[in-house]
């Protein structure tokens, strides 16, 4: 959920891209999809007795509603471009290179790969290189530093992401993967660094991820006797990954706020909407459910994230709620509360048990509303499994206890038949199997005027992708869009690319109000007016 922007890791650079690297505009359509290692972030917020804005019914006029006024913009063209794999591996020594006032060649202090380094103290080293062709190639440095430094790294004098030195006066590596770099001659750039650094060498080697793979042999959903229009969603979804990504917007409980501003900049609706089940679980009416059915009525997919609130918070540290005591050998994913309220009586179960039970049943009876109707529901429960901010976080043993009983309630118990199983999380020791998952997603989160013109999320996907082949990749949160001639250049075709509430929305500034129109108006992201399945 929010606030807590994604960590750096020192040395891998997010791999987005930027700009027009000799790509070129064509209609085409085709595969697609950049590093830092980074911990998947944010947290969530508290229990909000938040209720739908109440309107005031026009007596006086039975004309139909019809949408806002917005600017409208004409489709823009993802560019593409052209990749050709090929070996190369070429070692620069950094005192070869490039650099002027605030750098200067220098005898190392320890171990250099030549006796000599370039003394870095508020210049830039520029490092001429001639890739045989373009493809993506990943990039090590060599440095050390006496204090903490950061830096960034520039691709023919655009930002391509932020490193930082630990301090330790010994030499390591920096490793920024995936990075795209047009054949011929090209320039590498160190710069804007903190403080004096020893940058040694620079080794550049072509990618050795293969960004050309999406998932394999994606099944049909794991419900049993799944909802035909949510198994009609789910082919959809498989027939576009890979193609384009769906635009989302997550929303704030009990409000359509932040679509309605995405609709205003950009003039196109998002294709999913997010809610969220948070006032639901704790017996809150928030009205979002019904501001749910009405965007499935016009046309849109639906959404919900499910950040339980147990004791007003979700926060692990802000409750004394233990959901290691509620796990139980006992079969109880189809009792009646009856019968659960019996073995509470007798010990059998405890009063966590019952607790987290009644929780599940009261988003349920929520959930069911749409089934009703036949709306397909994404459906995220207990986001951010491993970041340990959550109650759920806990332990992975009672994490993967829950998010079972869950599906197997949700299933067994009050035959929901219409929700598509998005797990969220960090650590694959924490992925509950291929058997309860549909959807694998992750969190994205960059700090305002991150060193990156345009961020892909490559190198996330491809993490994501060693959790599981056959599951196709979305994010599920983020703090800004992905800009669609990043994702066409690096292959990163998320599912879909959620951006989070409040803040994160285009009022928030996080991101420039040209890249959210950007995004939207791609043509290679889905909006609401774009969606093409039988429902």
């Amino acid at each position: 959920m929010k606030k807590i922007l994604i960590t750096l890791l020192c040395g891998v650079l997010l791999l987005s891209g930027c700009t027009a690297d000799s790509g070129t505009r064509t209609p085409v359509t085709q595969d697609s999809p950049s590093q830092i290692t980074l911990n998947t972030p944010n947290a969530g917020s508290e229990a909000s007795e938040t209720t739908a804005p109440a309107t005031e019914p026009d007596t006086l006029s039975e004309a139909p509603e019809t949408e806002p006024l917005a600017p409208q913009f004409p489709q823009i063209e993802a560019l593409r471009y052209d990749i050709e794999p090929s070996d190369f591996s070429e070692l620069y020594e950094c005192e070869n290179a490039l650099f002027g006032a605030g750098a200067e060649a220098s005898d190392a202090l320890g171990d250099s790969s030549s006796g000599l380094t370039v003394r870095v103290f508020g210049g830039s080293v520029i490092i001429p290189i001639e890739p045989p062709t373009s493809q993506h190639y990943d990039i090590t440095l060599r440095a050390s530093a006496d204090l903490e430094v950061s830096g960034r790294i520039q691709i023919n004098g655009e930002p391509r992401g932020g490193f930082t030195l630990s301090g330790t006066s010994e030499f390591e590596t920096v490793i920024f993967k995936n990075i795209y770099i047009p054949g011929g001659e090209a320039q590498i750039a160190f710069s804007d660094i903190s403080d004096t650094a020893e940058l040694d060498c620079v080794l550049v080697e072509n990618s050795a991820s293969d960004l050309s793979a999406d998932a394999e042999d994606i099944g049909s959903l794991i419900t049993p006797d799944a909802d035909p229009n949510a198994a009609a969603l789910y082919e959809y979804l498989k027939s576009i990954y890979g193609r384009a990504v769906l635009s989302g917007q997550q929303v704030s409980q009990g409000s359509d706020a932040e679509i309605e501003q995405v609709y205003a900049l950009t003039g196109k609706y998002p294709a999913i909407r997010f809610g969220e089940l948070m006032d639901y679980s704790a017996g809150v009416d928030s009205g979002d459910i019904e501001l749910a059915i009405s965007w499935a009525e016009n046309g849109g997919i639906v959404g919900y994230s499910w950040y339980w609130a147990v004791g007003g918070t979700c926060y692990k540290d802000r409750t004394s709620f233990d959901p290691e005591k509620a796990v139980t050998a006992l079969d109880i994913a189809a009792m009646e509360p009856d019968a659960l309220n019996l073995r509470l009586n007798d010990g059998e179960i405890t009063a966590e048990t019952a607790t987290l039970v009644a929780g599940i049943d009261l988003c349920a009876a929520e959930l069911k509303k749409l089934a009703d109707r036949g709306i397909p529901v994404l459906f995220r429960p207990l986001p951010e499994a491993s970041g340990g901010q959550f109650w759920w976080s806990a332990s992975k043993e009672s994490y993967l206890w829950l998010y079972k009983l869950i599906f197997e309630r949700m299933n067994i118990y009050h035959g929901l038949k219409n929700l598509i199983w998005v797990w969220n999380g960090q650590d694959p020791e924490w992925y509950p199997g291929d058997g309860l998952a549909d959807i694998i997603s992750l969190d994205i989160y960059y700090p305002q005027n991150y060193p990156d013109a345009s961020p892909s999320g490559i190198n996330q996907l491809l993490a994501a992708r060693d959790i599981s082949t056959q599951k196709p990749i979305a994010v599920s949160e983020s703090s800004q869009p992905p800009q669609p001639d990043a994702v066409s250049r690096d292959r990163a075709y998320f599912l879909y690319a959620s951006v989070w509430n409040g803040e994160y929305a285009p009022d928030g500034g996080h991101a420039t109000q040209s890249s959210w129109i950007h995004f939207y108006n791609s043509s290679d992201v889905i909006t609401r007016d774009k969606i093409e399945y039988n429902r």
